[in-house]
């Protein structure tokens, strides 16, 4: 096939090849372009997340020594301390105790707990995606282990 040269030399741009990636593009750059955030609170180019957004909160006020069984979320979860003292951890790693406004991500499918301290409660507000999956209690000993150690 014999490519039609809009430019001649070094410099030659060839027509069709040209024409199929436009073609080959196209949809792609129009799909981008439906997705662009527009609002004069924002800016630079800003695109909205449409695949995979879909999520649920939780909000939970935990007492001293409350908290939940271990669990796993299908695509994570943020747990965000509002109030008070809270504690965490990931499976095989050390209990992690937050304070007002101090967060931390669980990422999918990890195996974790979360509630108040021993002695302090605290509330949560949590953003989780997918499922949630519980699996068994957490022990006396796990609980009870010294945050930054593990158990």
């Amino acid at each position: 096939m014999k490519y039609c040269s809009l430019l001649s030399g070094r410099s030659a741009v060839y027509f069709w090849p040209a024409v199929a990636l436009f073609a080959i593009g196209l949809p792609f750059l129009a799909a981008q372009v439906r997705d662009v955030l527009v609002n004069p609170n924002f800016t630079g180019t800003i695109y909205i997340v449409k695949e995979n957004s879909t999520g649920t909160f939780a909000h939970f006020r935990f007492e001293p020594g409350a908290h939940t069984k271990w669990h796993f979320h299908e695509m994570g979860q943020v747990i965000l301390c509002e109030e008070g003292v809270c504690r965490t951890q990931l499976k095989g790693g050390p209990v992690i105790e937050l304070h007002t406004g101090e967060t931390t991500y669980v990422p999918p499918g990890v195996p974790h707990w979360q509630g108040a301290a021993p002695k302090e409660g605290g509330t949560q507000f949590n953003v989780q995606r997918g499922t949630t999956n519980w699996l068994g209690d957490v022990t006396e000993a796990e609980y009870n282990t010294a945050p930054g150690s593990k158990k």
